[in-house]
């Protein structure tokens, strides 16, 4: 599998995974590994981080999207609700 950020240029450079959030396949250069805690909600809608978190790979675009609303909403930048 090819990177599609490096196929728009014609290049063909390997993939090292796939996107979590949009499913493309992006190289070093395109790709950002990370971590992402899981939540659950307890009661009183109380979210609750588990450890450890999960790894999370984001090609560049989905990258830049995340930060910008991890910039927007600080308090959900880096969680998943799994309840």
């Amino acid at each position: 599998m090819h990177c599609l950020d490096c196929s728009g240029t014609g290049a063909q450079v390997t993939a090292v995974g796939v996107c979590t959030q949009c499913g493309a396949a992006a190289c070093p250069d395109h790709s950002e590994l990370s971590e992402q805690f899981l939540t659950c909600t307890k009661p009183v809608s109380r979210p609750v981080a588990t450890e450890p978190p999960v790894r999370r790979l984001l090609c560049g675009a989905c990258a830049t999207a995340h930060r910008a609303h991890g910039a927007c909403c600080p308090q959900t930048a880096n969680s998943i609700r799994t309840s």
